[in-house]
């Protein structure tokens, strides 16, 4: 099982869709990722490495290196991952607060809201800060250095996660969060039906507010307003249902099937 905690999976790269696309292809044409597959690449040794460990933490494969439902349907219906509904998902799944990343999700949670600057400073500031408090100690500054890298690089990189545009940069080592663009429907369908089922099991009723004040909307840079009003979206279509009479608001949970959501995304 990955550690949580560490950050040297990345070997100094940022994710790269192009990179991923021939681990899905390989995944989904043998069964699960193989050593052929390392013999048949032109990825770089490091690449190589680096590559499947970012297949797993965006969800893409499972701890035994076979696709998830989600890689399975990233494969069939956009295996060179340029959709942005696919997109979204893949920055879910690296910045999810159960997920197999957690400074990701820490630095995501703390730093991008919509309108927020930060510095390069800042972040290493955080990374090193949570380290030590979760882990018992921080990397050497070299180590945290380097992730700040590639955790920027991730959404700056035109072959990474650029086009949903979480993030810019406003100057030397200085980056903004844009206006938050609202994230597809059933990206978000999706999320919800995972992040429900890892976070509150086979319960049927959740209070809205558990939604909409907490990680879930933070992950998607949703307010109250824009996560209620895609929630809404979601009971017309038949996922869910909403109980807003009487405080604490309900949610219920009538399609918890993540293919459900995946079959919708891609139009099946």
């Amino acid at each position: 099982m990955a550690d949580r905690f560490a950050i040297s999976f990345h070997e100094t790269f940022s994710l790269s869709r192009p990179s991923l696309a021939p681990i899905l292809e390989n995944a989904k044409r043998k069964g699960a990722l193989n050593r052929q597959f390392f013999v048949e690449t032109s990825l770089g040794t490091n690449y190589q490495k680096a590559m499947p460990r970012y297949a797993f933490r965006s969800g893409l494969l499972d701890k035994r290196n076979h696709l998830t439902v989600f890689g399975r349907y990233a494969a069939d219906f956009d295996p060179t991952l340029d959709k942005p509904a696919t997109q979204w998902l893949l920055h879910y799944h690296l910045a999810a607060p159960h997920g197999p990343t957690a400074f990701w999700h820490h630095l995501v949670r703390k730093r991008f809201l919509p309108g927020n600057t930060f510095t390069t400073d800042d972040l290493t500031a955080d990374l090193t800060g949570f380290l030590s408090d979760t882990a018992g100690k921080a990397p050497a500054p070299r180590s945290i250095r380097s992730t700040v890298t590639i955790f920027t690089g991730t959404y700056l990189k035109m072959d990474g996660l650029r086009q949903i545009g979480l993030l810019e940069e406003s100057g030397s080592n200085t980056y903004r969060v844009p206006a938050a663009n609202s994230p597809p429907l059933w990206s978000v369908g999706y999320a919800l039906a995972e992040y429900w089922h890892a976070h509150y099991g086979e319960r049927l009723t959740i209070n809205l507010d558990d939604l909409t004040q907490g990680d879930f909307a933070a992950v998607f840079l949703l307010g109250e307003e824009g996560l209620t009003q895609l929630l809404i979206q979601l009971k017309q279509e038949g996922m869910l249902d909403l109980y807003r009479i009487a405080r604490p608001y309900q949610v219920v949970l009538l399609q918890p099937s993540l293919e459900y959501a995946l079959q919708k995304m891609y139009q099946m």
